[in-house]
């Protein structure tokens, strides 16, 4: 009887017990750097992805989207340098990537640091993407 009690609580017990509570996925998410590139034009790209959700913690903005692309491929954030007049200031940000047809349209969530976009000597940059609410920055 004690022999079946103690497999029992080996079996219960041992998956708690090995289990690691203290963190929520294990998974840390890779954080790329956004790119600058002055010819870029958001007007041609705009219509290969759809931004489901977009939240800024510090200056890791972690974007949501739907496109045709491959779970493991890349997609760029970039942003071309111009600053819209006004106060704050507003950076225009869009994706690209290579649309892949041969994917299905997947869901990715992507994590970039935005730290260089801010506008030099204002407290507050406001950071727009396409199909969504700005975000303060």
């Amino acid at each position: 009887m004690k022999m079946y009690i103690y497999f029992v609580s080996i079996i219960v017990f041992a998956p708690i017990i090995m289990s690691n509570s203290c963190s929520k996925s294990g998974k840390i998410p890779t954080v790329y750097e956004v790119t600058i590139d002055q010819s870029f034009d958001y007007s041609i790209r705009s219509n290969q992805y759809q931004i489901k959700s977009a939240s800024l913690k510090d200056s890791l903005l972690t974007i949501v989207f739907e496109a045709n692309i491959c779970k493991n491929d890349h997609a760029e954030l970039v942003f071309n340098g111009n600053y819209l007049k006004s106060m704050p200031p507003k950076a225009q940000l869009g994706l690209r990537f290579t649309e892949n047809s041969k994917c299905p349209r997947n869901k990715v969530e992507l994590t970039y640091n935005v730290a260089k976009i801010k506008y030099p000597g204002n407290k507050t940059t406001i950071l727009l993407l396409p199909g969504i609410e700005p975000i303060t920055f």
